[in-house]
């Protein structure tokens, strides 16, 4: 869904994937996500595997099922992920594939305004959550921490929001659980998108988070944040930039991309680097960061075929089982996917 262009209710109630079904005022639609792993150096010979790399060679599938439907001025949508356990689902430690709620909410048009409650996309940061709206095959290093901040997968949150139009700005507000799961405290958050002229899209956001620590006295949570970013699109290429600033584990993180688009050919590139803060009475682990180069085809009007190629570097030695880094999803190394994502 594009984000800049239109409010969060918006954007999250009526965006749909495909040629969806519809019966009476309800929607159907949804997408199957393949992804078959080419190269991942950063995984090794796993024990018990027989010393072999247990993810090169193998296919991995998601599918999501949305529902929408509208009665008067009211819109409800629920959104279903399904994983496999082998793609890292929320059950893959059990071995088991799964379901969890993506999205379950209202949005109520309350002109000028519209109030949204129940679990949302965040409206705030460049990245999209589903594959269908991702620029590229893996998430952005600003997605990836923005996600490690918050208690559902995804970078979903659970609240209210209002949004609505205030001259040429489209300003939103909400009051979240707390981010980080926190007892009797909660988030807020304030987002503003401005389109000052056509294919410029621009977006500040911030989002408060109780501080949490770990015996040491050293930050284990972002804190309040700060994103800041910004999308041109002229004659089928784009430029995008998202900046994260946090207070707190990370001092800022930043994505920069661009492509072009030519008939149903598209080629991206992307770079990308985060920065550590430094942790009371400690060193700063290295800085890490990450290049992409995405290709893609639109081979039919319900299914796209891309390729990826991200290379990854955490400052750390090169080593098998060297995997992708819990907060920002850099590994070391390559990563090569080839990626077919079909829409209903």
């Amino acid at each position: 869904m594009n984000k800049k262009l239109i409010a969060l209710a918006v954007a999250g109630a009526f965006a749909g994937y495909g040629s969806a079904a519809t019966a009476a005022s309800a929607t159907i639609s949804g997408f199957a996500d393949i992804i078959y792993t080419l190269a991942d150096d950063a995984n090794g010979p796993v024990a018990g595997s027989g010393g072999k790399n247990t993810t090169e060679g193998k296919f991995a599938a998601d599918a999501e099922i949305d529902a929408v439907a509208t009665m008067g001025a009211v819109t409800t949508r629920v959104d279903v992920d399904f994983d496999m356990a082998s793609n890292g689902g929320s059950n893959s430690a059990a071995g088991q594939d799964s379901g969890r709620i993506e999205q379950a909410f209202f949005a109520w048009d309350l002109a000028p305004v519209t109030l949204i409650g129940g679990i949302f996309n965040s409206p705030l940061g460049a990245d999209a959550e589903d594959a269908p709206d991702m620029d590229f095959t893996t998430h952005s290093v600003v997605y990836n921490i923005l996600d490690h901040q918050t208690v559902r997968d995804g970078y979903n949150v659970t609240g209210l929001a209002i949004a609505g139009d205030v001259g040429p700005v489209t300003l939103t507000g909400a009051f979240l659980n707390d981010h980080g799961g926190a007892n009797e405290e909660n988030s807020l958050a304030l987002v503003a998108n401005f389109s000052p002229m056509p294919d410029l899209d621009l977006e500040l956001g911030m989002v408060t988070l109780d501080d949490q620590a770990t015996a040491g006295g050293v930050a284990t949570t972002a804190g309040d944040w700060i994103d800041f970013n910004v999308t041109y699109s002229v004659q089928g290429f784009t430029v995008g930039l998202d900046y994260l600033s946090p207070d707190n584990v990370i001092d800022s993180a930043y994505t920069i991309w661009g492509g072009y688009t030519h008939g149903d050919f598209n080629v991206k590139l992307r770079t990308e680097t985060v920065e550590w803060a430094t942790p009371a009475g400690g060193v700063a682990p290295a800085d890490h960061e990450a290049n992409t180069l995405y290709g893609s085809y639109a081979a039919n009007e319900n299914l796209s075929i891309a390729l990826e190629y991200k290379d990854g570097d955490q400052g750390a030695a090169t080593a098998p089982g060297n995997t992708a880094h819990a907060i920002t999803g850099v590994s070391q190394d390559d990563l090569i996917t080839l990626e077919f994502i079909a829409t209903f």
